[in-house]
């Protein structure tokens, strides 16, 4: 996990070495996120949490390149009226219905912009849950798993140095740590604002 993490760390410090390259742009970004966990004994719905980072872009060409991005991600959860009809043994039945999950998130995405206005993303992320605020177990054990990696697709509207944005993101590692027999998923909607300092 930490090797994944330096290697982040190593990608941005490699780009920001570019920064004086034509075609290199870095800046800040945050977003309005609705996330949830789906799975057995969890409830679906879309709490609004946080996204706030750091963004990179990188022109390979005229029309494509990369974007890789260094994110705090404050993510949610609720817990269904049938969890302790799957978890039964394990399962603290006083616990919060509320999960908030916090992430070291990195995306690396590819960006098509067939016009200087507009962008499509697409690419992958991973994340690292670093703190979570849940008591769903006895014994205070964790029913997530650590790392969560996750499909990226949006779109995004330049307007000079500002991007607004939109993004999904689909979950596709079970981060069920109880019972490998049931599968939980995230899935999440972000919409937000960049702004480019160069």
């Amino acid at each position: 996990m930490k090797k994944r993490l330096l290697l982040a760390g190593v990608l941005f410090v490699f780009l920001g070495t570019a920064a004086s390259a034509q075609g290199f742009h870095y800046g800040l970004k945050a977003s309005l996120l609705f996330s949830t966990i789906q799975g057995k004994g969890l409830k679906s719905s879309y709490p609004p949490g946080f996204q706030g980072g750091a963004f990179a872009e990188w022109d390979l060409s005229k029309k494509w390149g990369i974007q890789p991005e260094l994110l705090f991600t404050q993510a949610t959860g609720r817990k269904g009226d049938d969890f302790t009809t799957y978890y039964v043994s394990a399962s603290n039945t006083s616990s919060s219905n509320k999960l908030k999950l916090s992430y070291v998130t990195v995306p690396l995405l590819v960006r098509y912009s067939p016009i200087k206005e507009l962008t499509f993303n697409v690419g992958a992320q991973y994340s690292y849950l670093f703190f979570a605020n849940e008591d769903l177990l006895k014994y205070n054990r964790d029913a997530m798993k650590s790392s969560d990696i996750g499909a990226v697709a949006g779109v995004q509207v330049n307007v000079a140095n500002v991007r607004f944005y939109g993004r999904y993101v689909l979950g596709l590692t079970n981060v069920n740590d109880i019972d490998n027999r049931y599968t939980w998923k995230s899935q999440q909607i972000a919409f937000g604002v960049g702004v480019a300092f160069k």
